[in-house]
């Protein structure tokens, strides 16, 4: 593997290959022994989705310049990260920008669930398109993890605008870097992303940054669903 700035790779996946079990909703969703009752439901909501061919993703490479205490730079682009994950990233040679989403196949079967009455169903299928888009980026993560070591290079945590005082807004610049409609993924006006259930970020990349587990307790968003729960 060569990092050459500005190239783009894409992935795509099928539910199967994510290897989702009902444990991985139970850590999101904690219904202690009332999980069994709906064991079957799920797998068969997960079966049903194992034609969609709308989990997609990828990341573009780029080169770093110079960080200030809040602030990095990019393709003379600045992005107010923060003090924070700036701390993060400010050792890096390297940017990797990624989008990733579930697609919308889930998200319009968990409104059809939630419009029959049928909430705790619907409940669950908004937790299972939590679920693929991380476990999705957790691929993607792993998979450049594996071609950066063979180059003697490490990569941060990922991090995404919206948390620890990266304003969601800038979630335009971070789009500015990728072709129009990457993954199917679009943003609005107010930079929110469709489909809904879809992720975007940043990690660092060179030799001499580390990865850091997230945590929580300096971070102040309270509407991330992995919080205290963080692991990738």
């Amino acid at each position: 593997m060569e990092i050459v700035a500005n190239n783009i790779k894409e992935y795509c996946f099928s539910i199967n290959d994510l290897n989702i079990t009902i444990e991985d909703l139970e850590e999101l969703a904690p219904m202690g022994d009332m999980i069994e009752m709906y064991r079957d439901f799920l797998n068969a909501e997960i079966q049903k989705l194992s034609s969609a061919k709308s989990i997609k993703g990828g990341y573009v490479f780029v080169e770093a310049q110079e960080a200030e205490k809040d602030k990095i730079r990019t393709n003379n682009i600045t992005f107010d990260t923060g003090k924070l994950i700036t701390a993060y990233l400010k050792r890096s040679s390297h940017y990797v920008f990624f989008i990733c989403t579930a697609g919308n196949e889930v998200s319009s079967r968990s409104k059809e669930l939630m419009n029959a009455g049928e909430l705790v169903e619907g409940y669950f299928l908004d937790t299972l398109g939590s679920v693929m888009v991380e476990k999705a980026m957790d691929q993607i993560q792993n998979e450049l993890n594996a071609e950066l070591k063979t180059m003697g290079l490490s990569n941060t945590n990922r991090y995404s605008p919206g948390y620890c005082d990266w304003d969601v807004a800038e979630q335009s610049k971070l789009f500015s870097l990728f072709p129009q409609q990457f993954a199917g993924v679009t943003i609005n006006e107010s930079c929110l992303m469709h489909p809904v259930k879809s992720v975007s970020g940043i990690m660092g990349v060179g030799t001499d940054v580390k990865y850091n587990d997230h945590v929580c307790i300096e971070c102040n968003s309270t509407n991330c669903i992995y919080r205290d729960k963080k692991k990738h």
